[in-house]
């Protein structure tokens, strides 16, 4: 089961290595990060995509479990790596998680990594390498190739806007504002890479998934020990709670966590026709009293379209009511509003806020009492 943790929130823009594997049981150098699903893969389905990329008609592979669901996506990657008017091959396999979230890479047998100068990546290089590529925020996504590698050396182009000592020799000439973002002397290998993992590929891997969603394989994604993951998952599944009822606990849970970002999610999965059970109901509102404001309201807004509001939520509503916040008090008067929830208690609440301090808060309670049928 995913439990929160401050550290699980920095796995969204940090690596951990740990289940790292630099060399393959195949004798491969390869680099495989945190799995979404740790289920065994028992099929590959092989699909031709248009990436509507350099690499643009190309095989992708789902790695299926024995139900047909993504375990991990792959792509064959063999495309030009060119600079300083040479070119060498590229040729590596890359891993996607499920939610699209870079999983790793491989070499395939005898193949290796180098530099400018055909120099072999050591593993510190590997290292690095893998932990770029899985930062999907890196400055990368914002740099043109021509940012990246310029143009040849200063002393071909006068106009240049580098100085001498701003020029380095990595990939051609890259300049040094960049070398924070690449491998030295492989900053198009690099480019190339984060360009590939974050470009259409993952899209399409994205898609994929969302196609086989049922609440088994939901609730598998759900158990993910990445947040990221978790996260996107849950962004998935906004407003369609109602389509997979099975994983209403999951969700509970996660509405209770004391990480805001994936309690929010998990609110905004519910869709109105789930609070026609009473059930649902009475466990949302059950964890209402330590939610924060901006989660209350995110609640109540979902009870004006509620099919029906059941009269347990209406006694808990009638019982917290005088005591919310001013935003939250109006906020519910409007559920009290589109719901006509116009018996002798409800109406005695708002009679008695009809007479509070807070002049705004009393004229909201009048107009309220004003529509009630006589």
């Amino acid at each position: 089961m995913f439990k929160v943790t401050k550290q699980h929130f920095l796995l969204i823009i940090a690596v951990f290595f740990i289940g790292m594997v630099p060399v393959s049981n195949t004798g491969t150098i390869q680099y495989i990060n945190d799995k979404t699903l740790t289920i065994e893969a028992v099929e590959v389905e092989k699909r031709l995509i248009d990436f509507e990329e350099e690499i643009s008609i190309d095989t992708l592979y789902g790695h299926l479990s024995g139900k047909g669901d993504p375990v991990f996506f792959s792509r064959n990657v063999v495309t030009s790596v060119c600079f300083d008017g040479k070119c060498r091959l590229l040729d590596v396999i890359v891993y996607w998680n499920p939610t699209g979230r870079y999983l790793g890479f491989e070499m395939p047998e005898n193949e290796y990594l180098s530099k400018h100068d055909h120099e072999p990546f050591t593993e510190e290089e590997y290292l690095r390498l893998n932990a770029l590529l899985a930062d999907p925020f890196l400055p990368l996504g914002g740099f043109s190739y021509n940012e990246i590698v310029m143009e040849g050396a200063k002393d071909v182009n006068s106009e240049s806007q580098y100085d001498d000592e701003e020029i380095d020799g990595v990939s051609s000439a890259t300049s040094k504002f960049i070398l924070d973002y690449v491998v030295e002397g492989a900053a198009y290998t690099t480019y190339k890479l984060w360009h590939l993992i974050y470009g259409p590929t993952s899209a399409v891997i994205k898609q994929w998934t969302t196609g086989n969603f049922d609440s088994d394989y939901i609730g598998l994604l759900l158990e993910s020990e990445n947040l990221s993951d978790v996260l996107w998952t849950l962004e998935q599944l906004e407003g369609k709670l109602d389509q997979y009822p099975e994983i209403s606990p999951l969700i509970f849970e996660f509405i209770n966590s004391n990480e805001y970002s994936l309690s929010e999610k998990a609110i905004q999965t519910i869709n109105p026709q789930n609070l026609a059970s009473e059930t649902f109901q009475s466990n949302l509102v059950a964890l209402f009293p330590q939610m924060d404001s901006g989660r209350k309201k995110w609640i109540l807004d979902l009870f004006k379209k509620a099919p029906i509001v059941h009269p347990n939520t209406v006694t808990f509503f009638n019982e917290v009511i005088i005591d919310l916040e001013v935003p939250l008090t109006v906020i519910l008067l409007e559920v009290y509003q589109k719901q006509e929830l116009f018996d002798a208690n409800s109406l005695g609440k708002v009679r008695a806020l009809s007479k509070s301090d807070n002049n705004y808060l009393a004229q909201k309670a009048k107009r309220f009492l004003e529509t009630v049928p006589k």
